[in-house]
């Protein structure tokens, strides 16, 4: 009986052999990715609180060439005081929003909450954007707008989502009952959504504040008197 001798490969034909097996690998990869699908996934924080337009803001910068369009390209500072459902200071909101027309504003803006909250929400903040509309003549707020999240720090950091507008009250000063829906990307949660109520978002040992001198601003149940 006459023994086969076992085949001896090149060089290059054991090349070839791995760089096949390479190619097998490589295409069963694609076909996994082919069929997989990542989906992103976020942890949705609902919030509301009142916010304060003040009578009047200071002016930041204008134009060096006037136009026939009142205020066109003249920005002004924001500092606006953000108070909860019970009339506690929770932070401002400041900034700068400069006019494109008569009638429309753009808002450059963050939300910066107080120290004396606690947890995720001591002195985080959320950056906003988005364009502000007024009447026609430019003289009075629209009594419904909305702005967009574009990122935030601390725990927010990365942030999306929409902040929506409602004006409450014209007089003694103009209010809005403001709600934010905030997404914070996440892959434990998929989805998960809270409502926070902030009044109980406090530190334990701060001490309360009150926007003072418009006790009668914050009023529950209050309705739109524009």
């Amino acid at each position: 009986m006459q023994l086969l001798e076992p085949v001896q490969y090149s060089g290059l034909r054991q090349d070839s052999v791995a760089m096949d097996s390479l190619k097998l690998i490589f295409l069963a990869l694609l076909s996994i990715l082919s069929v997989s699908e990542v989906k992103a996934t976020y942890y949705r924080y609902s919030i509301s609180y009142y916010e304060v337009i003040p009578l009047s803001d200071t002016v930041a910068f204008t134009p060096k060439k006037s136009d026939a369009i009142p205020n066109k390209g003249t920005g002004y500072v924001k500092h606006n005081a953000l108070i909860t459902q019970e009339g506690r200071v929770l932070g401002h909101v400041g900034g700068i929003y400069f006019y494109h027309g008569q009638d429309v504003i753009e808002d450059i803006v963050t939300i910066t909450f107080s120290k004396d909250m606690r947890g995720i929400w001591c002195a985080s903040s959320i950056n906003l954007r988005g364009l502000w509309y007024m009447t026609p003549d430019g003289e009075a707020d629209l009594n419904n707008q909305e702005l967009a999240i574009v990122g935030g720090q601390g725990h927010f950091r990365g942030a999306t989502g929409s902040v929506y507008y409602q004006r409450v009250q014209s007089q003694p000063q103009t209010v809005f009952f403001v709600t934010c829906d905030i997404y914070i990307p996440d892959f434990l949660f998929y989805g998960k959504a809270i409502e926070v109520d902030l009044d109980q978002q406090f530190k334990p040992d701060s001490k309360p504040q009150f926007l003072h001198g418009h006790g009668d601003l914050m009023i529950k149940g209050m309705i739109a008197t524009a």
